[in-house]
């Protein structure tokens, strides 16, 4: 027996924000999907259920999922942790058991991790997607095109990363995709053009400094459709590249235009529920902003033998991801209530 689709944290600017994004967290954290891959690697979140119903009917109804959330986190540390702080691309390659991998499968729709492609609105004021390796660079923006030739309406599409060099697998990955590009900035302005150009020269704004984890850049072209931007956005730690709170929150702050109020994020369909939870946090709670989040579709990610795989590791990397982003907004709105 498996969950259904579940709902994920959203943000509509609407009265009911908070109580919606608390149920949305409790659901999900406490859903027979997510507690049957816990079993499958040796833990049990079955008394950790039982004692938040009781205190949900000795509080009155308010949920009370931090004990859960936080022995999701440390379990998901310890058993789905496989890049221990590399990029993506230098995980470790764990094999899991054969029933290990159908099972984390199965149960990825309804952990929203696969499934999430259809905006639920028209119009949005901003589609905003999120930087990542080259493959991302050339499918999101190819996503993106594929909506507004469908009648989504925009008035800005903004690639939305950082200054990060590409390793690994990457260079030569881009090579064989037909792009001579070196880093992520590159990779989204290469497949800006792909998606919507030729573009011409860019209107450019940056701040370069010594160290490229704080400096800037954007590039701007106004187009028929919608005014589009590539922006590499800086870190909150110099000692680190920008990761996707960092650009969430420098966009928001510093390249948002003022009648900017409602937001479209487009990532990888296995980041949705991690991208989508800290975007709620950042651009909804934080900002005021209206937040939606889907995944890239399987036609506009079909890069022929050079597709992107996504494999029962990578999903439950992911979910240890998503684990933290909705600790996190959790704590937050339980905090900002009081």
């Amino acid at each position: 027996m498996t969950d259904g689709p579940l709902e994920l944290p959203s943000w509509r600017c609407a009265p009911d924000d908070r109580t919606r994004a608390l149920a949305a967290i409790d659901s999900w954290a406490s859903s027979t999907a997510l507690g049957e891959l816990v079993a499958a690697f040796g833990g049990s979140t079955a008394a950790l259920q039982s004692d938040r119903l009781q205190s949900d009917r000795l509080l009155g109804g308010r949920l009370q999922g931090d004990r859960l959330l936080d022995y999701l986190e440390t379990f998901s540390a310890d058993h789905w942790d496989f890049r221990a702080g590399r990029e993506r691309n230098l995980a470790e390659k764990v094999t899991l058991t054969p029933e290990q991998d159908a099972l984390i499968l199965s149960r990825a729709r309804a952990l929203g991790l696969a499934g999430r492609e259809q905006p639920s609105l028209p119009r949005y004021d901003t589609v905003l997607m999120t930087g990542g390796m080259i493959r991302a660079g050339i499918v999101k923006p190819r996503f993106v095109a594929e909506l507004l030739e469908r009648g989504l309406e925009a008035r800005r599409v903004v690639f939305l990363g950082g200054f990060r060099a590409f390793v690994g697998d990457e260079l030569e990955l881009a090579t064989a995709l037909g792009l001579r590009v070196g880093d992520e900035f590159a990779a989204m302005v290469a497949g800006m053009e792909l998606a919507f150009g030729p573009l011409g020269e860019p209107e450019v704004a940056e701040r370069m400094t010594d160290n490229p984890n704080l400096s800037w850049r954007e590039y701007s072209w106004s187009t028929p459709s919608a005014r589009l931007s590539v922006i590499a956005a800086p870190s909150a730690d110099p000692t680190r590249r920008a990761n996707s709170v960092d650009t969430y929150r420098f966009w928001a702050r510093e390249r948002r235009g003022a009648s900017e109020r409602s937001v479209l994020l487009v990532t990888t369909p296995v980041y949705v529920p991690y991208q989508g939870t800290a975007a709620v946090e950042i651009l909804g709670l934080e900002h005021g902003l209206a937040v939606e989040t889907v995944g890239v579709s399987a036609s506009a990610n079909d890069l022929g033998e050079y597709s992107q795989p996504f494999l029962p590791r990578h999903h439950l990397q992911e979910l240890r991801a998503a684990v933290g982003a909705m600790r996190s907004l959790r704590r937050r709105l339980l905090a900002e209530e009081r």
